[in-house]
């Protein structure tokens, strides 16, 4: 019988260098690279009020979660992945993306654009009085107001809105994205 010779494929002990860990970092500095572009794209272009520029800012972070879990599945993990390890992924990513944007956003509110906070006061001024508030009134919210638009607890808004929005997105994306590993010997390996 002739000796048959297979190429060699990626030993479990290879994709064990490139943990779920790993990927998930190296994809979300990936993605809030893409956010702090878009972001300083949107200001320069004084688009950052718009609503649509929200949007267009959840798809970055869907598209982060979605091409960091498929690669991991795909290239490191064998192509299969359960619904679990999906989730975890996108949380990974979103957690990673949350802590850039978390501190850029202090950054930019605090050193590179103080004015914007000023332009969110004044707006918000401004739509109280369209509503016909009284001035007290407008001076209670006024202070509200103030204490929400430091650049601290923007920078801890942006933070959790981006965990949470990242959780809920890898929710659904995960169903998209597990693919279980169904075969004959998977099913009964009991090393696992």
């Amino acid at each position: 019988m002739e000796n048959l010779t297979y190429p060699e494929a990626v030993s479990p002990e290879d994709n064990k260098k490139t943990t779920l860990l790993a990927n998930s970092v190296r994809y979300g500095l990936i993605t809030a690279a893409a956010y702090v572009l878009f972001s300083l794209l949107m200001y320069s272009l004084d688009l950052s009020k718009s609503a649509w520029t929200g949007y267009l800012a959840f798809i970055i972070l869907i598209a982060g979660i979605v091409v960091g879990t498929k690669h991991y599945r795909d290239k490191i993990n064998g192509g299969y992945l359960s619904y679990g390890r999906c989730l975890g992924s996108g949380v990974l990513i979103s957690l990673m993306v949350a802590v850039i944007m978390a501190v850029y956003t202090y950054f930019f509110f605090a050193v590179f654009s103080p004015e914007s906070i000023a332009q969110m006061k004044e707006a918000a001024e401004l739509k109280m009085m369209d509503q016909g508030l009284s001035d007290e009134q407008i001076d209670q919210a006024m202070a509200v107001t103030g204490i929400f638009t430091s650049p601290a607890t923007l920078t801890i808004i942006s933070l959790i809105s981006m965990v949470f929005y990242g959780f809920i997105f890898s929710l659904i994306t995960s169903i998209f994205l597990k693919k279980e590993d169904k075969s004959f010997e998977n099913t009964f390996n009991t090393t696992t």
